[in-house]
């Protein structure tokens, strides 16, 4: 895991993304990335600036983006797993679609978590828990969770704060207890995942 702080120079854009609607649309997208498609959005336009020429880790290849944002607060109702309440459950980031026709778990190269919005620095609870040493290859028989052997690693959220991991490993979002969390996820793949290949995309 690497975490950059006050990574996006310019602020501006940050402010536009707090306010643009359709940048906090629900639902998972897929981008070619910027050597295959136009910059359409503030969406591709973050994602540019995150992994783009101007990234410290530039050059990491793949097939494109998959993209989506999580607005948590203290209002939601929480999932309990693990004896304790979640904004978003433990989980692995992977191929849905793959998962639910072949019980395959494949995942991303890579995955992002940036928070673009100052009111993040006013929340409470939210942290991001997640456990670099449990893979799909822990679950039981069932393809059920079992008990993390070992604790997580904590991340707390900040306002600018772009957070690099391995989402294909074990991951969550403590209850948001105040305020409230918005984020945006970017998933870099090698193989475009199954549901943005279907006609009906």
């Amino acid at each position: 895991m690497i975490i950059y702080d006050d990574f996006i120079q310019d602020l501006d854009l940050l402010d536009r993304i707090s306010e643009d609607k359709s940048f906090w649309q629900p639902g998972y997208r897929w981008w070619d990335g910027w050597w295959n498609s136009e910059i359409e959005d503030l969406r591709h336009e973050l994602i540019t600036q995150v992994w783009g020429d101007l990234s410290p880790h530039r050059g990491l290849s793949c097939q494109g983006f998959e993209h989506w944002v999580g607005d948590y607060s203290a209002e939601d109702e929480p999932h309990y797993i693990f004896n304790q309440p979640w904004s978003l459950k433990p989980h692995f980031d992977k191929d849905e679609d793959h998962w639910q026709e072949f019980k395959e778990v494949i995942g991303p190269k890579m995955g992002t978590v940036f928070y673009p919005c100052r009111e993040v620095d006013e929340m409470e609870g939210g942290l991001l828990n997640y456990w670099g040493d449990y893979g799909a290859d822990l679950m039981d028989e069932d393809h059920m969770l079992i008990y993390p052997p070992n604790p997580p690693e904590i991340i707390k959220a900040k306002f600018n704060r772009l957070i690099i991991f391995d989402a294909s490993k074990l991951h969550a979002v403590s209850k948001v207890t105040k305020g409230r969390r918005r984020t945006i996820a970017i998933n870099l793949w090698d193989k475009k995942p199954l549901e943005f290949t279907r006609d009906n995309y």
